[in-house]
């Protein structure tokens, strides 16, 4: 077979086949570096933010709320920062972040040439993101601008953007300034924004005390904050500090001595423990929110409060004690479930404000100023954040009788005058209320004095029925009680619901001698520069007449020395002091409310759902020794009530009699203050003659005639009638009851004559269920007698 040869011809590239392909992919690269220019050069085609921005960039920061003397109390923050001056750190400090982050970061322009190399190297040879290059600039640049420069969006462009504003920084900005900013915005973990929050989260310390150790672990948490948590992952965070360390050495920050000298484990962590006064913080927060909005979250303020941070302590020990030593059942049988029993049942679902387990409530105040130096809302906070100082409306039982003897005293009726404490019996449309006393005991014929002093609950309830309870009521409002008081009998001993801090406003007011203070929490705020933004000055108001609130006061001052608040006494409080206790109906809630000259202060216990504390639960017996407990440490002695202008000082026997000439006296003689004025010329008619022969009867009637003469020269003709006119559509009441001017023979008391009962409204039902005050966060209303 013949093999014939073609003679084919192959095509091969030729020069100009590849000088084609090689110009095209020069022409590509042309315009590659083209775009990338351009995109360099527009920040990623959208436009360069203006940098000079980050001059006046402030990063949001924590505000920080301050007790009176400047200490710390808690942060108020949506994002918890508080910035830091790159000077006042340790210098190991920045030390720290260099080595780890950027360590080249005084050498470089903002962006790290032979690292971004090195990465694109080791990215490339393991075909994904195993090391990043952005320099401490570039993060500040995504951080300044986090809309322009979004973290999520992981592209080319925003990276040539990011390189471009960074450049444009370091052009501009000194580098401490850039890594000072650098240092307060990044995030730490656990809610922590820049490395201030940072120590205090994790080491319960300032940032400018770190230790090496500290600093290296901190330093350590920006890569994997959440992972690399020591709370959570112990060894991971040991593992990367160990990193840190090493990178410092290598960078020349330390020796390898130092790092050596670290030790293994980590120092120590910060002990979570309880925030400190968060009722008070939780009422400044509110306010501030009000009046500042938003911005206190965010703009670093400095929040100057009137807190005394040794007196809420105190309050907080002495209150928290009573309430366990109840529960443990140092004053009788107690048949609720304790404390640590609720909060530690894991199975149990909050679905209210209210609480199964006792709860307690404190408030003190300076009187002259209003600011309240302590507050005590409940518990546990974070169980129940319901404020029960300022929230809560309870009954305060004889508490509320200061305003009943101070309405009397204002109305011109002395402390000596002789009251009815005998059984009592109203019936109003069909309804029967016959107020009893404690214990059930009747002392017969008692002074006003001695009346308030024992808390006889008849013989206050007679005396605001000549008085009239609508100056009572008045009274009341005066001092600072706003929440509703029905006009009812029952409110003489402490039926109205009121909160624990109205109270003490308004004993604040006794103790200033009628100058009622409106509370007040913060004193001014301060912005970063030390500038004041807002503030709030002491406001008072003339509410009661100082020889009026003097008596009132002196009047209080014999309930701790020797009547049912003496229990401060024996708890250990010596300084001169004045008080009432409170007990309501069933002993559901007990109260202690006193004052010195200078520090008003009120105690309160009680369930959240109304019902027993325990058999005779008395606010003597609970509420009391926690106030002079308490009072020891915050109050050792305030001096004592001078008597002002209007008061005079007499000589009475055991019947109130003012002690004259040549007149007889009838039991022990003791002194007592009177409103100027309001006692009588007497030269003991008759005597001579002996009291057999005196004419009672004609006496009476004089002795009548000059009081009410008195009485319409100080305040007019039927001022001490009821100043809130009667329901037409309530009939009148029937009373049945004696006479309640007692007078021995021969004796000038000035009594009054009784002022007709109040019958505008029925008496208020005893003991009505328990409703939650929704209206002020879930609060609890109850009844009492």
């Amino acid at each position: 077979m013949d093999i014939v040869a073609t003679d084919k011809h192959i095509d091969r590239p030729g020069p100009f086949s590849i000088k084609a392909i090689a110009s095209a992919l020069a022409a590509v690269g042309v315009v590659v570096v083209g775009v990338l220019v351009a995109a360099y050069q527009t920040c990623g085609f959208e436009g360069c933010p203006a940098v000079e921005q980050v001059a006046g960039f402030v990063p949001d920061e924590a505000s920080i709320v301050l007790d009176r003397d400047g200490r710390e109390v808690d942060k108020l923050y949506r994002v918890r920062r508080v910035v830091v001056g790159l000077d006042s750190l340790p210098e190991h400090v920045p030390q720290a972040f260099i080595a780890t982050e950027d360590r080249n970061f005084y050498d470089h322009s903002g962006v790290d040439l032979p690292r971004v190399v090195g990465a694109a190297w080791r990215n490339l040879r393991t075909r994904g993101i195993a090391e990043g290059f952005s320099t401490i600039t570039m993060q500040v640049a995504r951080n300044v601008f986090p809309d322009r420069l979004p973290m999520r969006d992981r592209t080319l462009n925003r990276k040539i953007a990011e390189i471009r504003v960074a450049r444009q920084i370091e052009s501009r900005y000194h580098k401490d300034e850039i890594l000072e900013l650098y240092m307060n915005q990044i995030y730490f973990g656990a809610g922590a924004w820049g490395i201030e929050a940072a120590a205090q989260e994790y080491f319960g310390k300032s940032a400018t005390e770190l230790t090496l150790a500290e600093a290296a672990l901190i330093a350590g948490l920006p890569q994997a904050p959440s992972r690399l948590n020591p709370r959570e992952n112990m060894e991971g965070a040991l593992e990367r500090r160990q990193t840190v360390l090493r990178r410092m050495e290598g960078s020349g920050f330390i020796d390898a001595e130092q790092a050596a000298e670290v030790e293994p484990e980590l120092g120590r962590s910060r002990v979570e423990s309880p925030a400190r006064a968060p009722h008070f913080v939780e009422q400044v927060r509110r306010t501030l929110q009000e009046q500042l909005g938003d911005e206190v979250y965010t703009g670093g303020f400095r929040i100057h409060t009137t807190l005394d941070l040794d007196a809420q302590e105190a309050v907080e020990r002495e209150l928290s004690s009573q309430l366990e030593g109840i529960e443990a059942g140092r004053y009788g049988y107690f048949a609720h479930p304790s404390y640590n029993a609720v909060v530690s049942d894991t199975s149990r679902v909050v679905e209210s404000a209210t609480t199964p387990y006792i709860q307690g409530a404190a408030v003190v105040m300076d009187v002259h100023t209003g600011d309240v130096l302590a507050l005590v809302g409940g518990r546990d906070f974070e169980d129940s954040k319901f404020n029960r100082a300022t929230q809560a409306k309870r009954q305060p039982g004889s508490a509320f009788k200061p305003f009943v003897y101070a309405a009397a005293i204002q109305a011109g009726y002395p402390p000596s005058l002789v009251l009815d404490d005998t059984p009592y019996r109203l019936v109003r449309n069909g309804q029967v209320w016959e107020p009893r006393n404690y214990g059930g005991s009747y002392a017969g014929d008692i002074t006003m004095r001695q009346a308030l002093v024992h808390s006889k609950n008849v013989a206050t309830v007679r005396l605001a029925e000549q008085v009239g309870l609508g100056r009572t009521i008045s009274v009341a409002r005066q001092l600072g009680i706003n929440s509703d008081i029905p006009h009812f009998p029952s409110v003489a001993i402490g039926a109205a619901e009121v909160t624990l801090l109205e109270m003490v406003t308004a004993y604040s007011a006794f103790a200033a001698l009628g100058q009622r203070p409106e509370p007040r929490f913060i004193t001014r705020v301060t912005d970063r520069h030390d500038r004041t933004i807002w503030q709030a000055s002491p406001r008072t108001q003339n509410a009661l007449p100082r020889d009026v609130s003097f008596l009132t006061v002196d009047l209080m001052r014999d309930v701790v020395n020797q009547g049912t608040g003496a229990p401060i006494r024996t708890a250990g409080f010596r300084a001169p002091a004045a008080g009432k206790t409170g007990t309501t109906n069933e002993s559901a809630d007990v109260w202690f409310l006193g004052m010195t000259p200078a520090v008003a202060a009120g105690i309160w216990i009680g369930m959240d759902e109304r019902q027993q504390i325990m058999p005779h639960a008395t606010g003597g017996r609970l509420a009391a020794p926690v106030w002079g407990r308490a009072m020891r440490n915050i109050s050792a002695g305030d001096g004592d009530w001078s008597p002002p202008p209007g008061v005079e000082r007499h000589q009475v026997d055991a019947f109130g009699n003012v002690v004259a000439a040549n007149c007889p006296t009838y039991g022990e003689l003791r002194e007592e203050y009177f409103l100027s004025g309001t006692v009588s010329a007497f030269d003991c008619p008759g005597l001579r003659h002996g009291y057999d022969t005196l004419d009672f009867d004609q006496y009476e009637i004089d002795s009548q005639d000059w009081w009410r003469a008195l009485r319409e020269r100080i305040m007019g003709p039927d001022t001490l009638q009821d100043t809130l006119p009667p329901d037409p559509a309530t009939p009148p009441d029937t009373v049945t009851r004696p006479d309640t001017i007692i007078r021995p023979p021969g004796a000038d008391t000035g009594q009054a004559t009784p002022a007709r009962p109040d019958t505008s409204r029925p008496p208020e039902p005893l003991g009505r269920p328990v409703r939650p005050d929704t209206s002020g966060g879930g609060g609890v209303r109850t009844s009492t007698t």
